[in-house]
Formats: structure tokens, sequence, C-alpha cells
């Protein structure tokens, strides 16, 4: 009876993750008000896939130990969908399912490998979670504050990566990590949201050519710093979400031309320099040549992905240790191998509905901070999932970069939780009037709050979505040193 549910649940599973990935595609098409029902459906659907996987791995392992932990996982993902819906009543629920079924699944494949790494990522997730439920409050009421620390953020992010250039660890053959009385940390993972918050902070008011040219210098200065720490997943990630957030600040096509130049001119620079980008370049075109050396990791995630097919072997009929470093870069394969392409296509589906739900909540803000800091905590998201799953697929070289929610790594679930937090607070923000509402406002969703909730002097003009008005500036009455294409 065992062997039997242990072999059918994998059907189920796969459904079920389709059934959640079709249910998020609708979602994204619809107002938190008409999605209510989606919602309440989706969490259901988490919990029950949830149920019937874990189930599966008790009875696979045949461990006490991993009942107890299912147990805790689901405690502390239900515990803290209600307590933020209880604080926040407002708050996106499509984005929490997401963030359940994301951290869901990556404790499931983990816990499936190694239980220990799944316990302390559990830990580290509800320490997190904890953590990140004031975040949504301080985003939607400090505005006045957190858009004046332009300085501070850029100035610690780039101190912080100096650091670790100078002082940390060396880690599979990256200097990214540092240890505090005894806790080992990547300091980059944070830095990716101080780096968004003084982008936001810097071009939300004045996106004129002087800011632009901090920018850029701030941004080459953590890139440069990230290269020679020889992280360079995460400087490709800052990169691109650098190039990207001046072009929503700016409108401006030739922006992104620029960007696109100088990133193939600074990847054929690398190319050149590093060795080890050498390395991971060959082993991208030609694995096959370099099976029993460079190409084994991929090569490996390959087979891994063919052995799946649709519905996958089942929880623990794989072989997913085969794959070293399987826990951190390649997720992907392991959850392709074990819970099948199915399952692996609706895991990329629901990221992507992320980020349509992030970028949502920025075109419906009224206020260029918010709008910036939604699409760039969305654009630096989505661009990681790439290029961890790119890379996995050998649709791209690899980058050592992991799935955000899924892949094992303390730092990278603290932030990304805390980024997912920070979108839920811009989210809550309310600035368009009962009567300039655009045209995806209704008025179940609308708040009551005052325009000038946010509470700082020189505001706008601003274009009201889907109405061509455009306010008039309040305060000083300054306006943006550069046209902004709305």
């Amino acid at each position: 009876m065992e062997q039997l549910i242990i072999i059918y649940s994998r059907y189920g599973i796969a459904l079920l993750a389709v059934l959640y990935a079709v249910l998020s595609l609708v979602r994204v098409s619809l107002s938190p008000r008409k999605g209510r029902h989606v919602d309440t459906a989706q969490t259901v659907c988490v919990f029950v896939l949830q149920f019937i996987a874990f189930l599966t791995l008790c009875l696979e392992s045949g461990e006490l130990d991993t009942l107890f932990f299912y147990a805790f996982s689901q405690i502390v993902m239900f515990a803290s969908m209600m307590l933020f819906l209880m604080i926040y009543p407002g708050m996106d629920r499509a984005i929490l399912n997401h963030m359940c079924f994301l951290l869901g699944t990556g404790l499931l494949i983990l816990g499936r490998m190694s239980l220990q790494q799944a316990i302390r990522q559990l830990i580290i997730a509800a320490v997190s979670l904890i953590l990140s439920m004031a975040v949504p409050y301080a985003v939607k009421n400090w505005g006045r504050l957190l858009r004046r620390l332009t300085l501070l953020y850029g100035g610690a992010g780039f101190t912080a990566l100096l650091a670790v250039l100078i002082l940390g660890q060396v880690t599979h053959g990256s200097r990214i990590t540092y240890t505090i009385a005894g806790i080992t940390f990547q300091p980059s993972e944070f830095v990716k949201l101080l780096f968004v918050f003084f982008l936001a902070a810097l071009l939300w008011r004045d996106a004129s050519l002087k800011n632009l040219i901090v920018a850029t210098a701030v941004a080459a200065g953590h890139v440069l710093v990230l290269v020679l720490s020889k992280d360079l997943g995460s400087a490709l990630i800052f990169f691109l979400a650098f190039v990207l957030m001046v072009f929503f600040a700016t409108g401006k096509y030739r922006y992104l031309a620029l960007g696109a130049v100088g990133g193939c001119a600074a990847a054929c620079v690398a190319y050149r320099l590093f060795s080890h980008v050498q390395v991971r370049v060959q082993a991208w075109r030609d694995p096959w040549s370099v099976i029993d050396s460079q190409g084994y990791q991929i090569t490996q995630s390959l087979f891994a992905l063919s052995r799946g097919s649709w519905f996958g072997l089942g929880i623990g009929q794989g072989t997913p240790e085969d794959i070293p470093y399987v826990e951190t870069d390649f997720i992907f394969a392991a959850v392709a191998e074990e819970l099948g392409l199915l399952f692996a296509v609706s895991l990329l589906v629901v990221c992507v509905c992320c980020f349509l739900q992030f970028l949502r909540i920025a075109l419906a803000q009224q206020d260029w901070f918010y709008r910036l800091l939604a699409s760039g905590f969305g654009v630096m998201y989505i661009f990681q999932v790439f290029l961890t799953v790119g890379g996995g697929i050998r649709f791209i070289p690899l980058t050592g970069v992991t799935l955000p929610l899924v892949s094992y790594g303390g730092s990278s679930v603290m932030t990304t939780l805390l980024l997912f937090a920070a979108v839920q607070g811009a989210g809550l923000k309310r600035h368009a009037l009962p009567a300039e509402k655009g045209a995806d406002w209704e008025e179940e969703d609308w708040d009551g709050g005052d325009w000038e909730d946010g509470g700082y002097e020189d505001e706008g003009p601003y274009e009201t979505p889907g109405t061509g008005k455009v306010r008039g500036t309040s305060g000083s009455g300054r306006r943006r040193a550069s046209g902004r294409r709305i």
C-alpha cells in the first residue's frame, strides 16, 4: 500500500501544481476583490499539495523526524499567512500564496535530500518571516524617511561588499561569505535590497543627468567589487537591475541600448581576464567533451531533467545527490527529476506570476519612489530566477546564483522574504483619489487614504493612470528635471 501511494502520488502532485499555476495566471488579470475566491482556492491547493508531498516523503523515508518537520513547516507557513493578513488586511494574497508555494517546494526537496539542511532552512525562514512582518508597515508609513537615506544605502552597500572582498571567506572559488559570531552569511544578498532602495531614492524625483551619473558611479562600484570577488552572478543581477531601473525612471530607450552594449563589452572583457569565466563558457558550449571535469555538473543536471519526464520519478526515487551543489545551484534539476517537468514548468509560471504581481503593484503607484521600488525588486527577482534556471538547463552559462525561496541558503531566503514584504508594503500604499483612480482601480480596492499619505513635501507633478490628468506640485513646487514617460 505504501509503495502504491509513493508511486501514484506523483500524478496528484503534478496535477495540483498545474492547477495552482493556472489559478496564478487567472489571478494576475483580476483585481483583489474579484480574485478573492481564486486566492482561497490557491491557498487550499498549496496546503493540499504539501500534505500529499510530505506524506509521500514520510512513507519513503520511514523516519518520524520527517513527520515533525512537515508539521512544523506547515504551522510556520499557515501562521505567517494568517498573521500577515490580520496585521495588513489589504495585503496581496496572491503574493502570499506564491511565497508559501515556493518556500514549501524548497523545504520538500531539501527535506528529501538532507533533513538537517531542511530544518536549518526552516528555522531561518521562520525567523525571517517574523522580521519581515514589520517591513510592510515601515515601507508604507516611513516613505518620507526612506527616500532621504540615499547616501546611507549606497555607502553601506558598497562598504559591505568591499569588506567581504578584503576579509571574506572563499566559497566555491568566490569570496562571497563572511562569518560573524559563528554565523556565516552572504552580504551581497542583503546589499541587493539596499541597491534598489538607493536607486529608487535617488531617481524618484530627479532623473537628471547629474543623478544618472551618480547612480552609474555607485552601480559600477558595486559591480566591480563583485567581479573582483568572482561573484559574477550577483554582479550581473546588479547590472541588469541598474539598467532597467534607469530605463523605468527616464523612459528613454537609449539607456537600454547603452546598457546592452556595455554589458556585452564587459562580458567580453571578463571572458578574456578571468579563467573561471572561460571554464564556465567552455562547459556551456560543449559539456560532453569535458563531462568528467568542468562539464560534470551541467551534464548531470541535463540527465536529471531527462529522467524526470512529465510526472517525475517520485519523491525519493531520483538521484539528485549525483549533481554537485544540487541544493543551491541545481535545485531546479532536482525538482524536475522527482516531481516532473509539469511541476517544474508550473514552478516557473509561479515565479513569472510573482514578477507580474510586482509590476502590477508598481504600475498602480502614483508615487515614483514606490513605483521604482516595486519594479526594481521585481526585476531583480525575475532575473535571478532566469539565471538559475537558465544555467541549470544549459540555456546560458552557469552563474552560481540560487533559486529564490527554493534553493538552500539562509541569506538568500531571508533576503527574498524581506523583498516580498517590501513589495507588499508598496502595494499597501494608496495615492489615487476616488475621482482620479485609473482604469485598474475599483471602489472596493481603495482604502480611503489621503493623497499626501507619504508625508513628503515635494510631490508631483504626477499623471493619474488612465486619465491623462497631471496633478500640480505641492510644497516648493519643484518639477522633475527630466521628462518621464508615464
